[in-house]
């Protein structure tokens, strides 16, 4: 009897391992989702800032240009990212003092970014998965903000 139950405990814990592993491996691609853009660079990111002023309270608040910024140091492609926000959004999540902590992603950020090849893609968090984690009323806010951002994105990306 006691052998067995030590041989159960090795596979219980064998099994959590493994499921560590598959997560450590899948996670990354299930947090950031990449979508190819039909426009250049600077009409992707002019597309993105058109789609964001057109639904309902949502604001770009900066236009970040990374190649710029990182010139001395490199010479890259097309890289930036779009800070968005919708403060009723926010306001709901951000009222409680337990809910706070997720201002460490806010505002939520679009990364515009070009290859080598000079294709152009659209990148975004999983807003909406990354909410769940939290639950409640985060888990609420973000699978609406996660909706509304795959919308504006779809606009700029569609074919």
């Amino acid at each position: 009897m006691f052998p067995e139950f030590f041989q159960a405990i090795g596979w219980v814990l064998l099994g959590m391992v493994l499921m560590g592993l598959i997560v450590w491996f899948v996670m990354p691609s299930m947090m950031l989702v990449t979508h190819k853009s039909r426009r250049g660079y600077a009409e992707t990111l002019a597309a993105l800032n058109e789609a964001v002023a057109r639904k309902q309270g949502w604001k770009v608040l900066a236009v970040n240009d990374y190649q710029q910024a990182t010139a001395p140091f490199a010479a890259l492609e097309h890289v930036g990212s779009v800070n968005v926000c919708n403060a009723r959004y926010a306001s709901t999540i951000l009222t409680s003092d337990k809910n706070r902590i997720v201002s460490a992603f806010m505002p939520l950020a679009v990364g515009v970014y070009e290859d080598k090849t000079g294709q152009v893609y659209v990148t975004e968090m999983n807003v909406g998965l990354m909410g769940r984690m939290f639950g409640g009323v985060i888990a609420k806010v973000m699978g609406m903000a996660g909706h509304d951002l795959d919308e504006m994105i779809a606009t700029v990306t569609a074919k």
